[in-house]
């Protein structure tokens, strides 16, 4: 006897797909965008929700719309699927735009740690450097921005939910102990 897999629906690939998406945001949003090295070794790092703020907001929402989605209507999958490419391109566009402004936000903490600015700053640094951290949070917005498009294009077809009511039915009674009396579980 060989069993037969079914390859995995549209709606748990958007689900999946935004729950990963959430998540990489969340993790870029936590994670070092950038560094710096002072000549006495103190080390500062500019972490992602000091360079882009709104990536652990837009983030949230994103798994949040992903909790959501497999409840929602034939309507209201068409409505969360443009909420989904609407925070995917602004999660995307906020950690582009923040990742340009990681260098200014060093400068900002070195200011702060040494007093110095310009030139004397400069003096003061032994190293910078960059992580990919932006690029993993531009990649978490492009993937909602896909899932979005995704959701848009394959929810007409997901099968419908059955109705609370209809799992309990039995000859038209539509009463739940009588499920129960012939030794079912109305639950599943």
């Amino acid at each position: 006897m060989s069993a037969r897999r079914s390859a995995p629906s549209g709606r748990l690939i958007a689900v999946l797909g935004l729950l990963l998406a959430g998540a990489l945001g969340l993790l870029s949003a936590t994670q070092p965008w950038g560094s710096a090295t002072l000549l006495d070794g103190r080390e500062l790092a500019v972490a992602g929700q000091d360079a882009a703020g709104a990536m652990t907001t837009l983030s949230l929402a994103t798994v949040a719309l992903a909790l959501v989605l497999p409840l929602a209507g034939p309507i209201w999958r068409l409505v969360l699927g443009a909420l989904a490419l609407l925070l995917g391109g602004l999660l995307a566009t906020h950690a582009a735009t923040a990742r340009a402004g990681v260098d200014a936000a060093i400068a900002t903490l070195v200011a702060d740690a040494t007093g110095l600015s310009g030139s004397a700053q400069q003096a003061e640094l032994a190293a910078t450097a960059s992580t990919a951290w932006p690029i993993v949070g531009i990649a978490a917005g492009a993937l909602a921005a896909a899932v979005g498009v995704w959701v848009l294009v394959t929810a007409r077809r997901w099968p419908a939910r059955a109705s609370r009511a209809a799992r309990y039915e039995r000859s038209g009674s539509g009463l739940a102990w009588d499920v129960m009396d012939d030794g079912e579980d109305p639950t599943r």
